[in-house]
């Protein structure tokens, strides 16, 4: 009871980010590539898997500047490019979001799979939220997470 009740204080009280993600800054840019992780099965026991269904949300979180998604690309684990989900690009308005769904039957991308989203503005424009949501989606309650993207380029007025 007492080791129970000591995982639960400490599950209350442990940060759940404890470092500050690059859209969490207010810095403008000119375009990014934001890599995003995503997941199409995850491992509860050494031979066995849950099959997950991933959606992508991209949110243009600049209430003044629209943003355009130059590609969306769906990349294995083992990094190879598996397709591309946007067939031309797509303009994002002020506070709008664009989604693109790998579907729980689609395993092509394996457990480390990953997203490449690539933005640009004619302007200055805040970082976008990019990230994944990942749900098992079969009857009952099962695995449901989310994973938030990382701004691996970026392209400034500066540069």
């Amino acid at each position: 009871m007492l080791k129970r009740l000591i995982f639960l204080v400490a599950l209350t009280h442990w940060p759940l980010q404890s470092t500050v993600q690059a859209q969490d800054i207010a810095e403008r840019a000119l375009g990014e590539t934001i890599y995003v992780p995503a997941y199409s099965r995850i491992f509860s026991y050494p031979n066995r898997s849950d099959l997950l269904a991933s959606t992508l949300a991209v949110h243009n979180v600049d209430p003044k500047t629209t943003i355009t998604l130059q590609s969306v690309d769906y990349h294995g684990e083992g990094g190879e490019l598996i397709r591309a989900m946007l067939e031309e690009p797509f303009v994002l308005g002020p506070l709008q979001s664009r989604t693109v769904l790998i579907p729980i039957n689609d395993t092509t991308g394996g457990v480390g799979a990953n997203f490449l989203v690539t933005w640009t503005s004619d302007e200055a424009a805040l970082s976008p939220i990019a990230e994944a949501i990942m749900t098992s989606g079969i009857g009952g309650p099962g695995p449901s997470f989310a994973s938030r993207g990382r701004v691996i380029e970026r392209r400034t007025v500066k540069d």
